[in-house]
């Protein structure tokens, strides 16, 4: 918020500083500047817009700026499109319109004006790091990796940047020169979690299990939450058979409500090492649960109506076999022996089917009771 108020303030300096057009209402700096702090956009905007001259680059940037504030940036990008056509080296305009594209999700529009802000600013690491993260969001992988590095050159001191050129060198199986880079940058500043979260993933792939397992306690200590991150720390505790360290990272998770199915695996694992038989099962019926979704269940039953619209019953009925065994559900009996007896004419398989529905039917569940009277009598007969 102060660097909001700090901009307006320095714009509306401009503003006031230069000479209103001939019989154009003047702009009160300290009227527009009170509705600006008090976050009364549409009063700044109707006090503007019959004051702001179409070709004075400063009024029409304050302008645009306060739509920006107020969130109508349709607006806000037809006043900084009206700054460009007056003034084309316009870096205040260049970058709120390359951050409402990215904001509209349209990285790749972002992309030229950046490019315009580094040509006219040939030095600013912000707008090379701005820069390849458009380039990375649009899928332009190479071009974003070489201004990603050109950021990095510029200000290795900055955690984001340097954070992402590690990842980006992981992904290139780089791992010695990502590690390097990120001890260069943690021996400095050891407070940015993003950069020990990426140091974390180079120490693992370097199998240097005990700098991961460093970086996790540290991680701990600084209270971060990062379930693929701790995935990697309770491996690493794991592999040099620091049984008891590995389930108190589980045990960091779950108190913290941020639970993996590989950090309770490891756990289980553990617990089996300490010959802790019983709290390993209770861990790897967990796993078991987190990894079975209760969504198969529908896509099982999706998959099987497909089969049968092609008239593959045997497909259809294992797929709904396949449900039944996975969730028990008992309508799924109740599928299987539809199939048998409409679509394959076999109606003592049918019945063998319709049996384990009733037998299993809750008929408290409305469509089960409803199934289970038409069974009643179909099969009795």
């Amino acid at each position: 918020m102060h660097h909001c108020l700090t901009r307006l303030l320095y714009i509306l300096l401009l503003v006031t500083a230069t000479p209103p057009a001939f019989c154009q209402q003047s702009i009160d700096r300290t009227q527009l500047m009170e509705y600006l702090q008090n976050q009364q956009y549409e009063s700044a905007i109707s006090y503007l817009q019959p004051r702001v001259a179409d070709n004075n680059v400063s009024q029409l940037s304050l302008l645009g700026y306060t739509y920006y504030l107020s969130g109508r940036t349709k607006d806000a990008v037809t006043q900084y499109e009206k700054v460009l056509q007056l003034d084309s080296n316009n870096i205040p305009a260049h970058q709120y319109l390359a951050t409402i594209c990215l904001q509209m999700d349209a990285p790749q529009l972002a992309i030229p004006h950046y490019l315009e802000i580094i040509r006219l600013q040939p030095t600013n690491a912000t707008a090379y790091k701005q820069l390849s993260f458009a380039g990375f969001a649009a899928q332009q992988q190479d071009s974003a990796f070489a201004w990603l590095q050109k950021a990095w050159l510029l200000n290795p001191a900055d955690p984001k940047v340097t954070a992402r050129l590690g990842e980006e060198w992981i992904a290139k199986e780089q791992y010695a020169l990502a590690d390097s880079i990120l001890r260069a940058f943690l021996q400095k500043d050891s407070t940015q979690a993003s950069v020990v979260m990426t140091a974390v993933r180079s120490a693992w792939f370097l199998k240097d299990y005990l700098r991961c397992t460093a970086l996790g306690t540290q991680l701990m200590d600084m209270k971060v939450i990062s379930p693929n991150t701790f995935s990697i720390v309770a491996a690493a505790w794991y592999t040099l058979k620091k049984y008891q360290p590995c389930i108190n990272v589980y045990e960091y998770m779950q108190a913290n409500r941020a639970q993996s199915e590989n950090i309770m695996y490891y756990a289980a694992l553990s617990y089996t090492a300490l010959k802790n038989y019983e709290a390993s099962n209770e861990l790897l019926s967990a796993c078991i649960d987190m990894a079975t979704s209760k969504s198969l269940d529908s896509y099982y039953g999706g998959k099987s109506a497909n089969y049968e619209g092609l008239h593959q019953y045997k497909a259809a009925v294992a797929n709904l076999d396949t449900a039944f065994y996975l969730f028990h559900k008992p309508v799924r009996q109740y599928g299987i022996g539809r199939i048998y007896d409409v679509q394959l004419k076999n109606k003592p398989q049918a019945i063998i089917h319709y049996k384990r529905f009733m037998k299993t039917a809750d008929r408290r569940d409305p469509q089960d009771a409803e199934i289970y009277k038409y069974l009643q009598s179909y099969v009795e007969k």
